[in-house]
């Protein structure tokens, strides 16, 4: 049977609790506006991805998601106003969806709130050096395939 030392458990259900609580946190920040964090991060890839969007292969793989899950929170965010879905002008057989004029002002409004709470909550509590270390460390964790 294999074991972790002390330490390795420390390190291991540090990460697990830290990546909860800040997950908790932000995502009840941004219920406050009645957004969750897949979400914000969905309008901020499509606001990085600007006018023409994404097609919803390349968006469900950019935020990890399942096609499923990128469906039936695109329609929700959809039937808010806050995106809208085309067909794809290159092939016409798959969709592409951007971010609507209403998720562009949503997202403005709530941006730096989220940043600042990003900040105080994550960024706050490390050096500059432990920044720059876990910036480093986490594209280690990126390659393996799921």
């Amino acid at each position: 049977m294999l074991n972790l030392t002390p330490t390795e458990k420390l390190a291991w259900r540090g990460f697990l609790h830290a990546h909860d609580t800040l997950w908790k946190g932000l995502d009840a920040e941004l219920g406050r506006d009645d957004l969750n964090l897949p979400a914000y991060e969905l309008l901020t890839a499509l606001q990085e991805a600007g006018l023409s969007g994404m097609r919803m292969t390349e968006l469900a793989r950019t935020l990890r998601f399942s096609g499923g899950g990128l469906t039936r929170l695109a329609d929700k965010l959809r039937q808010q106003g806050l995106i809208g879905r085309r067909r794809c002008p290159d092939d016409g057989r798959g969709w592409e969806v951007y971010l609507t004029s209403v998720g562009e002002e949503k997202l403005r409004r709530i941006h730096a709130r989220h940043l600042r709470e990003v900040r105080r909550r994550f960024l706050d509590k490390l050096s500059p050096q432990e920044t720059e270390l876990l910036a480093g460390l986490w594209p280690r964790f990126q390659e393996d395939p799921v």
